[in-house]
């Protein structure tokens, strides 16, 4: 959730952690922040104190309302509960929990409230339960498992093509890979690039459009396959963060929503095909 005043993390959970830092050693206060890549920012003639004047000046450098420089920050919080004492961590725990993030046992911080997938509309499913799994899978997983998001933004888009072709009575191989999914997913919701009348208003621009979102939802399979969670790989991946997180879980979304937006809408084309697409709605 968003803060009453807006930002990501409540004043409230960040004075704690100010408070709390009051006892520490100001050389260990810069490296909490600086191994985030923060710079303090100005001082505030308001706040008295050695160690508690460093904290805000390092919190005036930070937008709040970021969830890039928030996620950072989490990142610095995480050090800091390592760091405590079990006896002092909990009130820091607590008010994490109350701004809606989650703190497991190893002091790893998630549930970014902002850092969440897009809802989609399945009112023209059979059965959205599994495409509603996965979105709260992807959620649950985007701050604290990049890697399994990853792979869960693959998966909503395997899915999505299936039941999309499931609901128009489409045959498909069960086998089949994510780029032909797309193609026959497309093409049974008349949104395949081959299919814009070259006479219709706009027809190069939408068949690029339509041609550049196919291209979206196999790029995030080929993603997934570079950093996905699920391969048994040897190492752990490297160079993977939120950049990469919501690159993948935006592709998927927007693409999926375009499939099941035209699926239930009332005047999309597949509908004035003649044939067996015809008879949902």
């Amino acid at each position: 959730m968003i803060m009453s005043d807006g930002t990501l993390i409540s004043p409230r959970t960040r004075r704690e952690f100010q408070e709390h830092l009051l006892g520490g050693v100001v050389r260990e206060i810069h490296g909490y922040f600086k191994d985030e890549g923060f710079k303090p920012g100005e001082d505030d003639p308001n706040v008295s104190g050695e160690r508690r004047s460093l904290v805000a000046s390092y919190y005036n450098g930070i937008d709040w309302h970021s969830p890039g420089q928030v996620r950072r920050v989490l990142n610095a919080y995480e050090n800091i509960l390592f760091d405590t004492s079990p006896e002092y961590r909990q009130k820091l725990i607590d008010c994490l929990r109350r701004d809606g993030y989650t703190v497991d046992d190893g002091c790893r911080i998630g549930g970014d409230p902002n850092a969440t997938a897009t809802d989609l509309p399945v009112g023209a499913l059979s059965d959205p339960s599994v495409i509603r799994e996965h979105l709260a899978r992807i959620n649950d997983s985007m701050d604290r498992d990049p890697a399994a998001a990853i792979s869960g933004a693959k998966a909503l888009i395997e899915s999505t093509t299936k039941l999309v072709l499931e609901e128009l009575q489409c045959e498909y191989d069960a086998r089949a890979d994510i780029p032909e999914l797309v193609k026959l997913a497309q093409k049974a919701l008349m949104l395949h690039p081959s299919q814009i009348a070259p006479t219709a208003k706009g027809s190069e621009s939408i068949k690029r459009i339509l041609s550049n979102l196919s291209q979206l939802a196999i790029g995030v399979a080929e993603l997934r396959n570079e950093y996905g969670s699920d391969h048994g790989r040897p190492a752990a991946t490297v160079g993977l963060g939120y950049r990469q997180v919501h690159l993948a879980v935006g592709s998927a979304t927007v693409y999926c929503r375009l499939l099941l937006e035209t699926l239930e809408d009332p005047k999309a084309p597949w509908r004035t095909r003649s044939g067996k697409a015809e008879t949902r709605g």
